[in-house]
């Protein structure tokens, strides 16, 4: 029998993301998590993922300037 499928992305110890070649959708697995999602819904997810991923290094940028900041101000009292 030939292989159909294609696969999209692998983390080893993580998961998976492929298209089995026979259902026309993509499958999304971590861990015992597995979820179908047809190609639109998945270019959403990833797009929604993409937003989140930014958002959340710009989020972290901003808890690192504010933690340095209070940790200056902490050491000009000190003083």
């Amino acid at each position: 029998m030939e292989l159909r499928g294609n696969m999209l992305a692998v983390s080893e110890g993580f998961g998976q993301v492929y298209d089995c070649g026979s259902c026309g959708n993509v499958h999304v697995q971590m861990g015992p998590v597995s979820i179908t999602l047809d190609p639109a819904a998945y270019m959403k997810l990833v797009a929604m993922i993409s937003t989140s991923a930014a958002n959340f290094e710009l989020w972290l940028e901003q808890r690192s300037g504010s933690v340095e900041e209070t940790a200056r101000t902490r050491n000009e009292v000190l003083r």
